[in-house]
């Protein structure tokens, strides 16, 4: 049961990443037909999309694994968006201190700022988790724990959250 799911999980971020890298190979097609070739996206932005389109592959994969009703989809949006804001928020604070022009005393700064950001939106991301958490069934739950947790960095610190919620804290 458990490789099948892993299976499905696969299968959902394989078809999630070609499905992406379509769209991109399109858009790339007809961006270049309308801007002159030398527009290059820098590697800053390079980084966020693929950022994006990695978030995008997994919160597919978990919700195609948690096999959602109709009443639960409608909890769906607010956790899938902040899950994002958060993703995209880290990326830009990671672009930020790993700046060249940075002292070592700029960057320990900014990393720091960087680990309290994380942690307001690890906050926020558990605080829309918990209308989708509580609609869910035992099966759901362990799912959505297992896969849930891989979205964010502070992997450790969202299970035993999420934990919390199943036990009504």
């Amino acid at each position: 049961m458990k490789r099948a799911s892993l299976r499905i999980l696969a299968a959902a971020t394989a078809a999630g990443v070609a499905v992406s890298g379509f769209t991109i190979a399109a858009v790339a097609q007809s961006d270049t037909a309308a801007a002159p070739s030398d527009a290059k996206p820098t590697h800053a932005e390079q980084v966020r999309h693929w950022a994006e389109v990695g978030i995008d592959a997994q919160l597919k994969g978990l919700k195609t694994s948690l096999r959602l009703t109709a009443d639960q989809e409608k909890d769906w949006a607010p956790f899938e968006s902040a899950v994002k804001d958060a993703e995209t928020a880290r990326v830009i604070a990671l672009q930020k201190e790993q700046d060249k022009s940075l002292s070592p005393m700029d960057r320990n700064t900014a990393k720091a700022d960087r680990l309290e950001q994380s942690q307001a939106n690890l906050e926020k991301i558990i605080e829309a988790a918990k209308p989708l958490y509580t609609s869910l069934d035992n099966k759901q739950r362990q799912t959505f724990i297992k896969l849930g947790r891989m979205l964010v960095p502070e992997r450790g610190q969202f299970a035993k959250a999420i934990r919390r919620l199943g036990k009504g804290d």
